[in-house]
């Protein structure tokens, strides 16, 4: 009799699991790179910036990319709005021979 009643007072029960196993899902099929190189995982930054900025391009050994904040969120969205969520890329892109420089309006 009681739990007919909680079950009332607070609604139906849902499987918790499936939930996060299906967002999970969801995260990793939308996390794949747009060339499809696994290895890399910013391939689909490199395009996005390739194409934003040099019409779809490649990047030139030594080429210098001075950008602010604003902008390259703009191109490349992340959830941290910092210049350090930048980092990776900005190594990736210094192997390639790239020079990345991203300036806030803390770092100027």
């Amino acid at each position: 009799m009681f739990s007919t009643i909680a079950d009332t007072w607070h609604g139906s029960k849902w499987d918790v699991r499936s939930l996060i196993k299906a967002q999970d899902e969801k995260s990793i099929s939308s996390a794949t790179s747009v060339n499809g190189n696994d290895s890399d995982p910013y391939a689909g930054d490199i395009d996005k910036l390739q194409n934003a900025l040099f019409n779809g391009h490649p990047m030139e050994n030594g080429t210098c990319i001075d950008i602010s904040l604003q902008e390259i969120l703009q191109i490349i969205p992340k959830r941290r709005r910092r210049v350090d969520s930048y980092r990776g890329l900005a190594s990736r892109l210094n192997k390639m021979g790239v020079t990345l420089i991203i300036k806030s309006q803390k770092s100027k």
